[in-house]
């Protein structure tokens, strides 16, 4: 519905281990006694910049990854293929970069672990009821839903969404016909400006880094954690509680974690 066909979906990140979850002790950051890097004794000040280069670059993959994660599950019907997709090995390895840091990605691991064993109908007929109709739906995907007086679509904070959009030259699909404050839009949204954010790291362009997680941090702040609570709310009133309720709650709490790791994240020199 919202998915880019020409998305790819493979995961390409490559976790070795425990050292992707030892930032904030690299960093100095980090409360955690006993964490693996704590007792590492670096002595030389470019292998410690090194290290945490290499650990912020899987971070910042692992969260482009997670973003486009909710992207295509929020954004598409099921499929037994994006099911099984989701809850392969690489892709709860790739959750479990977030692990040591946040209750929230346990949280989201165990959601989408969850995912191989569900009947690819009922988690289809799931997802319709919820997404699409044609019923009215009783949790609708839409920021303008939750902060206009009214339930309807292209209210004011549409227009300020797509405004976002195009500060980033992100064109969502569907536009311009389709709300672009769509839950799995902002989600593509997130998912691509954190892969920005990457490429400017990798190239030490430091400003344009900060710049695009600044921007994430409000974004999320004012465009996503401002209508979480209700659309929670509202998705626990479902008849049918096989994914997506607890997905929608899964998705929250790690947006609200991402606060927290943003900040850690601009704290690089």
């Amino acid at each position: 519905m919202f998915c880019d066909d020409r998305e790819s979906f493979a995961l390409s990140l490559h976790v070795t281990g425990n050292h992707l979850t030892c930032f904030f002790c690299i960093s100095g950051n980090c409360a955690k006694s006993g964490c693996i890097a704590m007792n590492t004794g670096f002595e030389e000040s470019i292998a410690v910049n090194n290290e945490i280069k290499e650990v912020i670059a899987t971070l910042m993959a692992g969260r482009a990854y997670v973003f486009s994660l909710f992207h295509r599950l929020l954004g598409s019907e099921p499929t037994k293929e994006l099911l099984d997709a989701v809850s392969s090995e690489e892709s709860l390895a790739a959750l479990a970069l977030f692990e040591g840091d946040s209750e929230a990605a346990v949280k989201l691991k165990n959601v989408i672990a969850s995912c191989g064993g569900l009947d690819e109908d009922a988690a289809r007929s799931e997802y319709t009821r919820l997404f699409l109709g044609p019923d009215k739906l009783i949790a609708p995907p839409w920021e303008s839903c939750y902060t206009a007086k009214e339930r309807a679509l292209f209210q004011e904070s549409t227009l300020h969404v797509r405004s976002w959009y195009q500060q980033y030259s992100y064109v969502p699909s569907g536009y311009p016909s389709h709300p672009d404050d769509h839950i799995s839009l902002m989600m593509h949204f997130l998912a691509l400006t954190t892969e920005r954010a990457k490429a400017c790291f990798e190239q030490g362009l430091l400003c344009g880094y900060k710049s695009l997680l600044e921007g994430q941090k409000l974004f999320e702040k004012n465009h996503i954690l401002n209508w979480m609570d209700a659309y929670c709310a509202d998705m626990d009133k479902s008849e049918t509680k096989l994914l997506y309720p607890q997905l929608v709650r899964a998705m929250a709490d790690f947006i609200a974690y991402d606060q927290q790791a943003i900040e850690e994240l601009l704290a690089v020199e």
